[in-house]
């Protein structure tokens, strides 16, 4: 079996390579077996973060390999610390508590790149693109 280019994919190859089946795998990260069958069977998109991250602990691979998170872009400022983000495991809360700020003011980020201070920290949590 391949390992794929979707997380869908991924999950489903990294699971095999454990020899697990679908219910053994979903008892061990505490969801319903149905649902990861279902994540497994997706096509698009990819599991919560905080499922994510249970998967990639449990079935002993990195998160950003599993969520497929190479492929993200990052030309963009926002669209780097949206990948950064993703490669620590987080979710827009939990990177929001690491930076010490609110996570609205993420959300501005989009139209408008932070102030120095702020950058500096954001780029130091970016290094993990490195």
């Amino acid at each position: 079996m391949t390992i794929g280019n979707t997380s869908n994919k991924r999950i489903r190859w990294a699971r095999i390579q454990k020899g697990w089946l679908i219910k053994t795998l979903a008892a061990k990260v505490g969801i319903d077996a149905v649902h990861l069958s279902q994540l497994e069977g997706k096509t698009t998109g990819t599991a919560a973060m905080k499922t994510l991250r249970k998967l990639a602990t449990k079935l002993e691979q990195p998160v950003w390999f599993l969520g497929c998170f190479e492929n993200m872009p990052e030309e963009t400022f926002f669209e780097k610390v949206e990948k950064a983000r993703c490669y620590h495991g987080h979710t827009k809360v939990e990177m929001a508590e690491e930076l010490g700020i609110h996570e609205r003011i993420i959300f501005n980020w989009k139209k408008k790149e932070p102030s120095q201070i702020i950058k500096e920290k954001v780029l130091l949590y970016c290094k993990i693109l490195d």
